[in-house]
């Protein structure tokens, strides 16, 4: 039984087949081998990278199939931030301001209630709190 491989002869540039020895056969074919199993692997993961739905830079974070929706970390870093964004937010008030919102949000007082404590109506309180939430939402995002 003669033992031949393909190999491409560089002085013709054709595919020749050459007659070697059983140890360089076997080890030709384990190579060859372990090389298409590397390429059936590399392209099967080629792939599926292929078919991810990215965003339009093309960055990994915009890669939809790993972001988990609902994933409670993620949420909870979305929120934390949240909040310190709005502490800060809140830092940049005046004092008065900083009470009335503290009376409205934190005690829960009604506008009602914040106007009888400042002698002042309603309608009034609610355009302060409307002011106030303005320049939070500025603050916030800008």
């Amino acid at each position: 039984m003669k033992n031949t491989v393909k190999v491409y002869d560089t002085f013709t540039g054709n595919m020749v087949d050459v007659e070697v020895s059983a140890e360089v056969y076997r080890e030709y074919k384990q190579a060859k081998w372990r090389e298409e199993k590397n390429d059936a692997s590399f392209f099967e993961h080629e792939i599926q990278f292929s078919q991810l739905i990215g965003g339009n830079d093309g960055a990994f974070e915009n890669f939809r199939e790993f972001v988990v929706v609902g994933d409670p970390t993620s949420d909870m870093a979305i929120m934390i931030a949240d909040i310190e964004a709005m502490l800060k937010a809140i830092k940049q008030l005046d004092d008065e301001d900083k009470k009335l919102i503290k009376m409205l949000f934190y005690d829960s007082l009604t506008e009602r209630e914040c106007a009888a404590y400042y002698g002042i109506n309603q309608k009034n309180i609610n355009k302060k709190k409307r002011r106030i939430l303005s320049k939070l939402y500025k603050l916030i995002n800008f």
